[in-house]
Parts: C-alpha cells; sequence; structure tokens
C-alpha cells in the first residue's frame, strides 16, 4: 500500500454532501428607539449611585426656582416639545415617548427623596407625599414657570403659549398636556446625557420639589410628626378606659366630600364608639384623614379630648380594679 503524504494524512475523511441548514428567519425588532441627532441608538442611561439622592432639609429649602437644566441633544429638546399632530413627517419622533419615559423617572427620583428624608414614614403616607410632587397641576405650574408651554408645539386648541383660536380643550386636558411636557422634557434630560442625566435631573428635581413639602419636612426635623406616630393614640385610649367586657370600636363613617388640602384627595372619615360602662355604642369621636389606620388614631385623640367623659370612664375602670384587688385578697384569706 502506498504511503500517504502527510497532507493527505491530515485531512479529514470525507463525508457525504449535505445541504446546509437555511438560517432561521428572526421577525425584525420593530420597537421605536429614541435618536441622537445622528441618528444612532441613544445609549440607556445609568443609574446614578444612591448617594446622589440626599434627604431634604429645610435649611436648604430655597423659594426661588433653581436653573433648568439643558437637553444636550437638539433633536431629543425638540421632541420633547412637540405634539404627535404637529410633526412634518410620521416618523419623526415627539413628546409621547419621552413623557412616558420622563413618569419613569420622576417617580423613581421622588421616591428616592422621601424614602431619605421620611425614614419611619410608612408606604401610604409615601404615595401621598409623592402625589404632591408628581402630580398634573404641580408639574403644569413648574412648566409654565419655566416657559416649556410657551415653547411647545401644540395644536391650537391646547391654548399652550397663548396661541390664537381660543382654548378649546378644557380645562383638565390642558393642565395634563402642560404636565406631559414637563415629564417629557425630564425624558429629554436623561436620554440625552446617559452618564450624568439622571444626576443632573435629581439635583434640580430636589431644588425644585423642596418648597412643595416644607411644610411635612420640617415637622420632620423638629419632631412633631414623630409624636403623633409614636404615641398610639388607640393604645393611650384603651390603657385608660378599656377593660374585659369594654369594647371600644373604631367604624367607618360617610364620607362628607372633605379633601385633603396638600393632595385634593378624598379624606376617610373613622368614629370611635365605646360599649360598655353602662353604654352602648356611644360615639367618643371621630377623625378624618387619607388612610383610614390615621383617621381611627385621630378619632381616639378626639376621644381623649373629651376630657371629663373620659374621666369618669377612667374612674369606673379604677373602681372595678380595686374590687377585684379586694376581692381576691379576701379570698386569699379564706
Amino acid at each position: 500500500m502506498p504511503k500517504r503524504t502527510h497532507s493527505e494524512a491530515a485531512a479529514p475523511p470525507a463525508t457525504p454532501a449535505t445541504a446546509e441548514p437555511s438560517p432561521k428567519r428572526t421577525k425584525p425588532d420593530t420597537t421605536p428607539v429614541i435618536t441622537s441627532t445622528s441618528n444612532t441608538p441613544v445609549p440607556s442611561p445609568q443609574i446614578p449611585s444612591w448617594a446622589t439622592f440626599t434627604k431634604w432639609t429645610s435649611s436648604t429649602i430655597t423659594k426661588t426656582h433653581p436653573p433648568l437644566p439643558p437637553v444636550l441633544d437638539a433633536a431629543l429638546e425638540t421632541a420633547a416639545l412637540t405634539h404627535s399632530g404637529m410633526r412634518k413627517n410620521l416618523s419623526d419622533p415627539s413628546y409621547e415617548r419621552l413623557e412616558w419615559l420622563g413618569d419613569v423617572y420622576l417617580e423613581l427620583i421622588a421616591s428616592e427623596l422621601i424614602a431619605q428624608t421620611f425614614p419611619t414614614l410608612d408606604p401610604g403616607r409615601c404615595s401621598h407625599y409623592r402625589e404632591m410632587l408628581v402630580r398634573n397641576s404641580t408639574l403644569g405650574q413648574f412648566s409654565v414657570h419655566y416657559g416649556l408651554d410657551a415653547r411647545a408645539n401644540f395644536p391650537a386648541e391646547f391654548g399652550l403659549g397663548g396661541r390664537p383660536n381660543g382654548t378649546k380643550v378644557s380645562e383638565k386636558q390642558r393642565a395634563k398636556a402642560l404636565g406631559d411636557i414637563f415629564e417629557a422634557y425630564v425624558g429629554a434630560i436623561v436620554r440625552s446625557d446617559p452618564e450624568n442625566g439622571m444626576g443632573r435631573a435629581a439635583e434640580w428635581l430636589k431644588a425644585l420639589w423642596g418648597p412643595v413639602l416644607e411644610r411635612q419636612i420640617r415637622e420632620e426635623e423638629t419632631g412633631a410628626r414623630v409624636k403623633d406616630r409614636d404615641l398610639n393614640p388607640k393604645t393611650q385610649l384603651e390603657q385608660l378606659i378599656g377593660a374585659p367586657g369594654v369594647k371600644i370600636e373604631y367604624r367607618d363613617l360617610p364620607p362628607t366630600g372633605k379633601k385633603d388640602r396638600d393632595t385634593k384627595q378624598e379624606l376617610f372619615f373613622v368614629g370611635c364608639f365605646l360599649t360598655g360602662w353602662g353604654e352602648t355604642g356611644l360615639q367618643l369621636g371621630y377623625g378624618n384623614a387619607l388612610g383610614k389606620k390615621e383617621a381611627g388614631q385621630k378619632a381616639a385623640v378626639k376621644a381623649m379630648e373629651n376630657k371629663k367623659l373620659i374621666k369618669k370612664f377612667a374612674e369606673k375602670k379604677k373602681a372595678l380594679i380595686a374590687a377585684r384587688a379586694a376581692q381576691a385578697e379576701a379570698e386569699k384569706g379564706t
């Protein structure tokens, strides 16, 4: 048998010829991407270090509005202020997508600032504080202050920037448009500056929002809110007049339509009722708040403010305790 050359020895064994499999076809990605002026995708913004979000202090709150941060991409700035109905081409970006992103950024920044400033605040109240910061009425005022409404390219019926033909949309629709413009501008700030946009937006919004929560921030610093939280009025009332066979209940009362002065949300009303000490379903007090739990605590506070009535039941409790103690002593002697 003739010897094989080196090249022949190294050659792989022949295999039957087969057709190569056709590459799998994938559906094209149709997700819209916000692009820069060079039509290249904008990198996702980086979440800044948590150290970026420092708590509010009353000493740093100022009544003057901080300067408006610039958007570092002209195309994104134009998109943030352009209604979809005012685009030159259907493929041009508009404010809607940036508004959607900006809404998320605003909630993230507001949530972290509130968490830093009010470390023991319950989640429900945190949500109420956040609503004060991100609601349309608040953001719309900021839009007007910075002149975003005058720069916005919206249909005339919105009446933004004193456009002709009057205002045909409702005030609620106009207020939402003003809030949306602000959210879109925040989205443009962050998206145009992937490395520092979120941090710049957070610093600006912290200064802008400070006066909105000034009263709550001062209460946190002075301990006024802590006092209300830690004393637990329901427990205090139970200790004053509670006893075996005595029932203190907290029941929902009919709504009155009264709203919270800060959030403009409807308040819950809760009544405090006593059954015992010769009474059946006696209402001792009532409270109102944005949450039922807090309204119940306020109802207990109101009940304790009726010192004459509470004193009467407290004396009955003392007499009962004394009688039981005397009975126990007598039973020991027998």
